[in-house]
């Protein structure tokens, strides 16, 4: 399976094992030692999203269960039924749509030494969603970034673990997309980002499905 073309240019230790690639990152300038950020939601846009989030945590636990259902015009409704049956009393709840500021995932690595920064997962850009979604209108927000602190403050080498549904061919005749070489390489379906400290210790910080 591939490396995601983005970025080849910094990656050590490949290994494969299955439908994951796994390997580890390297700076240009050869250090292997790096800070991680991740995006944000300020306060202003946490508001903005709260009123989503609120009426999606009250279809897990406003009631006995949710349920979707269509009126006789075919238009999807949402509730929460508070017995056991269907045929009980229930209450729709109406979803917000979702922000665009809470469709960004984003996480950056920034090296210890020259301080270059690396995207390392865009989700409007890079996986199969990020390839072959419309992400346009994410695309024009620009993500607030703030570090993922350790305890000890210090810098972690980083690694990633990238699943590809079969080989090029395989994913063109799965899928029905005819698409570049490279466009394949950067649509994994699934991404997993370790950090390794300096105890060779290994921990999972993120790990993202985006198909």
């Amino acid at each position: 399976m591939p490396i995601p073309n983005y970025l080849k240019e910094i990656v050590k230790n490949e290994s494969r094992s299955g439908n994951f690639t796994s390997f580890d990152l390297k700076c240009s300038c050869g250090c292997e030692k790096f800070h991680i950020y991740e995006n944000y939601l300020n306060k202003e846009e946490r508001a903005l999203c709260k009123p989503r989030y609120d009426a999606l945590e009250y279809l897990l636990t406003g009631g006995k269960f949710s349920g979707t259902d269509r009126d006789e015009n075919g238009v999807l409704h949402q509730y929460v039924y508070f017995t056991d049956s269907y045929d009980g009393p229930r209450e729709e709840v109406i979803v917000p749509p979702k922000p665009v500021c809470a469709g960004v995932n984003v996480i950056k690595a920034k090296c210890f030494e020259c301080g270059a920064e690396y995207v390392i997962y865009d989700n409007r850009y890079h996986g199969y969603g990020g390839k072959f979604y419309d992400y346009s209108a994410e695309r024009e927000y620009i993500p607030h970034f703030c570090m993922k602190k350790r305890r000890d403050g210090q810098p972690v080498e980083i690694g990633l673990s990238v699943e590809h549904d079969g080989s090029f061919e395989e994913f063109k005749e799965a899928s029905g997309i005819s698409c570049a070489y490279e466009d394949y390489e950067d649509a994994f379906t699934w991404l997993n980002i370790y950090s390794i400290d300096s105890d060779n210790k290994k921990r999972k910080l993120y790990s993202f499905e985006t198909d």
